[in-house]
């Protein structure tokens, strides 16, 4: 499966999961490679043999496992042609990370460069990723008109159209079919020897705000399935007077404030793509600021904690409903359920990146992970979490 990424942007080809699917419980060992390209036509030249080298630098980490260091080289290159195809379908492509595991690939692109490096451990390395979630440069679109009803993703570089089927196929669509189940009559006669009048049921006439609330609540449960374990901003697009009452039906967590208005199917695909992202950009924002602000209202509460063995624990069991993490820097250990966390000076081998481990845990079960400086977080704490009451 190859994700294709414009600083994170998934291609239509693996749908809404790829993010998702890099949260998963992959059986260990998850191989977590961060290559260069170089800036001639996004060239991958000497990318596998880069990549290779940096797959034995990080060997140790294949030891008691079910992968074998020839193993995960014959994995890369037999997966390097589908590599190579999508960076040809990115603009200047300066980065790709590439996350294998037993019958796992995905591979992201970066329009920026990433710092090269290999990891290897229980969970993928996502931290370089989760910058660029929370800043908005991942998004989706519901695109809501009487004739159409499409999910589509998108990054600052473009959107593509999700294969998610929504049935109804449009609004229009759905309020004929509630108009014939309104005039449909259901007739039950008795046995005429049974002395007892038949029985006629008559449909029951509804306004014209449920009958599209039924809608929506039908599209939502199409999207909510297609979005579950996502975490960046949904931007709805369609005529204003429709947004209030989608947002009655909705949801999905990460819904965005405000929505592209006007007829979606008026509009250029850069130009929807364009104006979603600046939502999803302010959306994201506020939804930081939101989370900083419910973390200092209950700092010095049970309900927070800056100690990394709590919040690894709680992230493990669902509980952490926001995660803290500082821009650089790394703890290195083990974590041992169901408690037991050690934490060592320098990476030993089977260690894992404990606070890249906290973000993964934290993100499989749908909570948020955000990038702050240390002046945002209580005097002292490197990293905090604010916790599910």
């Amino acid at each position: 499966m190859i994700t294709q990424a414009e600083v994170v942007h998934t291609s239509s080809g693996t749908g809404a999961s790829g993010f998702a699917a890099l949260m998963g419980g992959h059986e260990p060992p998850c191989i977590s490679l961060y290559l260069p390209v170089t800036a001639a036509a996004g060239s991958l030249a000497g990318a596998l043999t880069r990549g290779t080298e940096l797959l034995r630098t990080a060997a140790a980490g294949l030891a008691d496992t079910t992968m074998t260091l020839a193993k995960a080289e014959e994995l890369l290159e037999s997966r390097w042609d589908a590599v190579q195809q999508s960076a040809r379908e990115h603009r200047n492509p300066r980065a790709c990370a590439i996350f294998m595991a037993g019958n796992f690939f995905d591979c992201y692109w970066f329009t920026e460069p990433v710092a090269e490096r290999a990891t290897i451990g229980r969970a993928f390395y996502i931290r370089p990723l989760i910058s660029l979630m929370a800043a908005g440069e991942r998004f989706f679109v519901l695109a809501l008109s009487q004739k159409h009803a499409r999910l589509l993703e998108g990054s600052r570089d473009g959107m593509e159209k999700l294969k998610v089927q929504i049935v109804p196929a449009s609004l229009r669509e759905d309020l004929a079919r509630q108009d014939f189940q309104r005039q449909a009559q259901f007739h039950t006669a008795g046995r005429a020897s049974a002395g007892k009048r038949g029985s006629v049921f008559y449909g029951t006439d509804i306004n014209l705000k449920e009958r599209i609330l039924h809608y929506f609540r039908t599209v939502d449960r199409t999207v909510s399935r297609a979005l579950k374990g996502q975490s960046a901003p949904l931007v709805l697009a369609a005529v204003e007077y429709l947004y209030p009452l989608y947002q009655a039906a909705n949801s999905y967590p990460h819904f965005a404030e405000r929505c592209v208005p006007g007829n979606p199917d008026f509009l250029s695909p850069n130009a929807l793509s364009a104006a979603a992202a600046k939502i999803a950009a302010s959306h994201g924002e506020e939804a930081k600021a939101a989370a900083l602000e419910m973390y200092r209202k209950l700092v010095n509460t049970p309900r927070t904690s800056s100690n990394l063995r709590e919040i690894l624990v709680a992230a493990e069991r669902g509980r952490v409903r926001f995660l803290f993490l500082p821009p650089a820097g790394e703890q290195w250990g083990s974590f041992v359920l169901p408690e037991t966390v050690h934490v060592h000076k320098q990476p030993e081998p089977g260690d894992d990146e404990l606070l890249n481990l906290a973000a993964v845990l934290t993100l499989r079960h749908e909570g948020q992970v955000y990038v702050v400086s240390a002046e945002e977080l209580r005097e002292g704490a490197a990293l905090a979490a604010v916790f599910r009451s």
